[in-house]
């Protein structure tokens, strides 16, 4: 069985369980809405492609291991960190400030410049936050901005 079988295997066994978990969570009275929706989008498209993956992986030839890109690189673990750092970040400092940094930092992990950093980060985050706060009607935490 190929690495791309069982990675398959397994996102598509993550996907279920997250859909699973998130049928369960009910929309508070009034929303349209619910806290679930997302991950449930999430975890339907985390099972679907995982068993396309495995699916793909089962069919094809193995190729040699050396031609397969590296799996964790400084871009990989730069990724990772930034995750990590944001959902830390996020409870204190809120979503505006945590998420135009962590859009700044995924720009410049990404071969950006600092301009385009500064450009586009704050208004990704705006956009984004206009969209859970106004369209979705969803709280985001607010941090030090009160």
């Amino acid at each position: 069985m190929s690495f791309d079988s069982i990675l398959g295997v397994l996102f598509a066994l993550l996907g279920t369980a997250i859909v699973q978990q998130a049928t369960g969570l009910h929309p508070l009275p009034g929303m349209n809405v619910g806290p679930g929706l997302f991950p449930t989008i999430v975890g339907g498209a985390m099972a679907l492609l995982g068993a396309v993956l495995a699916v793909q992986g089962w069919l094809t030839k193995a190729d040699p291991e050396d031609d397969a890109p590296k799996l964790f690189t400084w871009f990989a673990m730069g990724i990772v960190l930034a995750i990590i750092a944001v959902i830390l970040a996020m409870p204190v400092l809120g979503f505006l400030v945590s998420g135009t940094l962590f859009a700044a930092a995924i720009v410049l992990l990404s071969g950006g410049r600092w301009l385009s950093a500064l450009i586009f980060s704050p208004i990704a985050t705006a956009a984004i936050y206009f969209l859970f706060t106004s369209a979705l009607r969803v709280s985001l935490p607010h941090g030090i901005l009160g």
